[in-house]
């Protein structure tokens, strides 16, 4: 399932502290899985990450100019940041990951260009006079018959020959494209961390000329979508380590996003083993310290015994100071029990030397924030030969050593719980740990503009647009769904899906024959936003239609409607932007809301500039507020925006008058007969086998019904008219 991606007007982060504060939320947010639904993300499964629908909440929420993940993996954040419309950094190690992370943020380039360089490469693929190599690493002769490997082969050795003619981005989509059919092509399994086992066989494998033309389908499609809402990326990717980023300037970023390495021996190294081997980039096992191991960082004991470290060196560093008497304990405990264990796995080192290595990542992170950025860090402790970890505590502990000031962990999940594999009786969990600075956690302007934004939320939509609503719905036998308890569903929000599978949560829809016990067919979203300063404005825009237009796609034959209403600082490119996508639009700018709030003499015509102090004494103001204050408010509210309101119910009303309610098509098959009278056609009727018709296609019969009991007919004799019949319908 996935984690909604609501779009509120604010949202409260955890609060934080210095002390650990358990949450728990079971969701996703820490996997990958339910990006493969998503457009872009979806281009190859990379089982290190995790959940974009999160990640774009928690952008939605914090607003940042400028994001960071320094753990970038396939560029989940970056991708999100890009569909958002907001700057990003991505840093990633792995040198092959990586490129597979510049693959999909190449979604910007013109899809005609992409759709011909793929032809060509298929074109001189088909005929390539290829052999495979005599030399052939083992892997790939254990994960591929000879045919499908000659195909393999061909497209690689085509691609090679024509790479430099691409430009460099291009290289990188097509590239991605390559190597992510090599595992739809293979007939034997994948572990659940995307290692490869040769010993399990697939049902369903893959033509590598047809897996390349489905794939390609798919990159295309959802680069339409992207392109739809972005005009470009804003993403800058970096092969770098995220223990001193080099090429990240001082005090440039106001929110981080990411999940380090877990210190549980898995090795991030090998996860791509298959592609890196196919590519000639290793030949074994034991080529993957050298190509990237070397690299990351050191979450495994493979790792660390190749480093050969000594523990001595790694416990009596300046960075471990605030844990070393923990670290100490848990690190001499590890090595006691190696000595019983057959393996003799370097755990003491391992966990010593990972600690060392994210203390310098928040030293270097403390460098490159902004005094008022936000940390989350998806993180998961670990028990090493059934010795407890306490990661999230250690890290929370290290932040503050390097210069942070307060943490918090959020329990997201239970890990290590089912007996099936496992290798000691530790419960363990993976959670959120949240990092601040001071200035953040303490803004008053913050809290101020979170509060204004409930109240008016309140007003506008529950005093103001609701009671509209429920007038009009109750006169055409509608249905309205707001956020309330309904028996139909779990909880109060208001929660649809959209064409990827994706699931929002919207402020209200319009159903026909919905019932409190039954939900009906959506025909029209609202939704809300605001925005106290025009910077984000824009982004927004993208962020709504990015969440309605793909439910509009998917309800298109029952949804001719979709509004929104905006409060706040808009810009107009923003409000433009809205639309020309269609969207009825509410618009109530913030020198109204000003307006309306001077009835009760209350100034808020503050800006960025405005103290602390007067912002302190405007929040003790708004929780003083007494009903008859919030009823004058909400009736010069409603003087001031009755046009905007006016006009947006009225559109609304005739949107909804007429709606296609079924379309049926019913294709003709038979055999002609042909009479010169009409007896010969009566007495023949008795010899036509109706039971078992056949005969080449006639015709389509077409009936639209309307819910206004309209009706359609019409005949087709072909699909081409047909279909241009249809599309005419959803103008």
């Amino acid at each position: 399932m996935n984690t909604p991606s609501q779009l509120e007007l604010f949202q409260l982060l955890p609060e934080l502290n210095q002390q650990t504060q358990s949450r728990v939320h079971q969701d996703n947010s820490g996997t990958f899985a339910d990006n493969m639904k998503l457009p872009i993300h979806r281009w190859f499964r990379y089982s290190a990450g995790f959940s974009a629908a999160w990640v774009e909440k928690v952008i939605q929420e914090i607003e940042p100019e400028t994001i960071l993940d320094p753990f970038a993996g396939s560029g989940t954040v970056s991708i999100v940041a890009d569909q958002l419309g907001v700057k990003s950094f991505g840093v990633e190690a792995h040198p092959f990951v990586y490129k597979l992370a510049k693959g999909k943020l190449a979604w910007e380039i013109n899809i005609h260009t992409f759709s011909e360089a793929i032809a060509e490469i298929k074109s001189l693929a088909i005929n390539f006079p290829v052999q495979i190599p005599e030399k052939l690493p083992d892997l790939l002769q254990k994960c591929y018959t000879d045919e499908v490997l000659i195909e393999l082969w061909k497209l690689r050795q085509a691609y090679l020959q024509l790479a430099p003619s691409f430009s460099q981005d291009l290289n990188y989509l097509i590239f991605l494209a390559i190597s992510s059919i090599l595992r739809i092509s293979s007939h034997v399994g994948t572990a659940q961390w995307q290692y490869i086992l040769p010993n399990k066989r697939k049902i369903k494998v893959y033509h590598p000329f047809d897996a390349l033309e489905k794939q390609v389908d798919l990159i295309t499609e959802d680069m339409y979508y992207l392109q739809s809402l972005a005009k470009s990326s804003r993403s800058t990717f970096i092969k770098e380590d995220a223990r001193n980023l080099h090429s990240i300037p001082d005090q440039l970023v106001d929110l981080i996003i990411t999940s380090p390495p877990y210190a549980n021996n898995y090795d991030y190294a090998d996860a791509t083993r298959l592609e890196m081997t196919f590519w000639g980039e290793i030949d074994s096992w034991a080529d993957l310290h050298q190509a990237a191991r070397q690299f990351l960082i050191r979450s495994n004991s493979q790792h660390v015994s190749k480093d050969k470290l000594k523990l001595d060196d790694l416990i009596h560093t300046s960075v471990v100071d605030p844990i070393r008497d923990e670290l100490i304990n848990v690190c001499q405990e590890l090595a006691r029990i190696r000595q019983t264990k057959g393996g003799k796995k370097a755990y003491h080192t391992m966990i010593a030397a990972y600690f060392n290595d994210l203390g310098n990542v928040f030293h270097a992170l403390r460098r490159v924030t902004k005094s008022d950025c936000q940390i989350c860090f998806i993180v998961g402790d670990s028990a090493p030969y059934g010795i407890y970890v306490p990661v999230e505590q250690w890290l929370g502990k290290l932040a503050i050593e390097a210069g942070f000031d307060f943490w918090s962990f959020e329990k997201i999940r239970q890990r290590n719980i089912k007996w099936k594999n496992r290798k000691h009786n530790i419960p363990l969990h993976e959670g959120k740990l949240w990092i601040e600075s001071k200035s953040m956690a303490q803004s008053p302007s913050h809290s101020f503009g979170q509060k204004l934004g409930r109240l008016l939320e309140d007003i506008v939509l529950n005093n103001i647009l609701k009671p509209q609503l429920q007038i009009f719905v109750q006169s055409k036998n509608y249905y309205l769904d707001w956020q309330r308890p309904r028996s139909v569903r779990n909880g109060n929000k208001v929660t649809w899906e959209d064409k990827y599978g994706n699931k929002h949560d919207l402020d209200f829809v319009i159903e026909i024959d919905g019932t409190d016990d039954k939900i009906g067919t959506p025909v029209a979203f609202i939704e809300s936003a605001w925005r106290r300063y025009t910077k984000h404005s824009k982004n927004k825009a993208q962020e709504i239609q990015g969440a309605i237009l793909p439910i509009i796609e998917l309800h298109h034959l029952s949804v001719p409607f979709y509004g929104v209403v905006l409060a706040g600082e808009f810009t107009k490119p923003a409000l433009e932007q809205l639309n020309n996508h269609g969207f009825a639009v509410i618009y109530i700018p913030y020198k109204n809301v000003v307006t309306a709030f001077q009835k009760i003499d209350f100034d808020v015509a503050f800006d960025e500039k405005t103290p602390d102090a007067d912002y302190n004494l405007a929040l003790q103001k708004l929780d003083s507020l007494t009903d008859a204050d919030k009823q004058k408010l909400r009736q010069a509210l409603i003087n001031i925006s009755k046009q905007e309101i006016d006009q947006f119910m009225d559109i609304l009303k005739k949107s909804l008058e007429r709606y296609i309610s079924n379309i049926i098509l019913i294709p003709l098959f038979g055999k002609r007969y042909e009479f010169t009278s009409v007896d010969d056609a009566v007495n023949q009727l008795g010899k036509i086998d109706i039971d078992h018709p056949s005969g080449r296609f006639e015709k389509f019969e077409v009936i639209i019904h309307y819910n206004n009991q309209d009706e359609i007919r019409a005949i087709f004799h072909n699909t081409e008219m047909l279909v241009d019949f249809l599309n005419k319908l959803k103008m």
